[in-house]
């Protein structure tokens, strides 16, 4: 079972990284392989809605192939004025209409303010779902986000840490059901590899 985490913040210590890292560790405990996708590693140039996505380069091209043989996924994003980042909207917008098809995804979203994450974490489950993905009933908003964890990434609010775990461990969970009710995974199988690149 491989799972990709996505990060959808560029900034290099992000609060959406500590929170994936937390729930890559629940993915990784429950028996899944996990690969890292920083979208800010990836040079993804803008989508300009060309037919031939070949066109777009060797980037692209990596992209696609990491979807296509990724089982299931942990996507985070940070809200940015009630929304998913612009740089998260546009990997996906990279993607073919049926990336997700059949595949299981886990959602987290971190907000600076007390009102958290909803809008983006709606906005992502309606993105997935129209792709035709699986998107896992749990999710996880986290308010005041920089207040959730301390300067190692881990984190201090009371609760936060279990309930990214249990994100991590759901999403597996629920992507073996769905390849033991005939829908195929995609990648390779493998166990024993662990979840960084954590936070720095």
């Amino acid at each position: 079972m491989q799972v990709l985490v996505v990060v959808g913040s560029m900034r290099e210590r992000s609060t959406t990284r500590h929170a994936l890292a937390i729930a890559a560790q629940g993915a990784f405990e429950a028996g899944a392989r996990v690969d890292w996708a920083d979208l800010k590693d990836l040079a993804l140039p803008f989508c300009d809605g060309r037919t031939d996505r070949d066109a777009y380069g060797p980037a692209v091209t990596r992209w696609r192939e990491r979807i296509r043989s990724t089982d299931a996924f942990l996507v985070g994003s940070p809200e940015y004025w009630g929304s998913m980042t612009g740089s998260l909207k546009n990997a996906i917008d990279l993607l073919e209409a049926e990336a997700f098809h059949g595949k299981m995804v886990g959602l987290l979203a971190v907000a600076r303010g007390d009102a958290g994450a909803m809008n983006t974490l709606n906005q992502l489950r309606h993105v997935f779902r129209w792709m035709g993905a699986w998107v896992l009933p749990t999710q996880v908003s986290i308010p005041r986000a920089r207040e959730a964890f301390d300067e190692e990434g881990r984190a201090v609010r009371p609760g936060l840490e279990e309930e990214l775990l249990g994100l991590g461990r759901e999403v597996v969970r629920y992507a073996r059901l769905l390849a033991g009710n005939g829908h195929a995974p995609a990648g390779t199988r493998g166990e024993g590899v662990p979840p960084g690149p954590g936070p720095k």
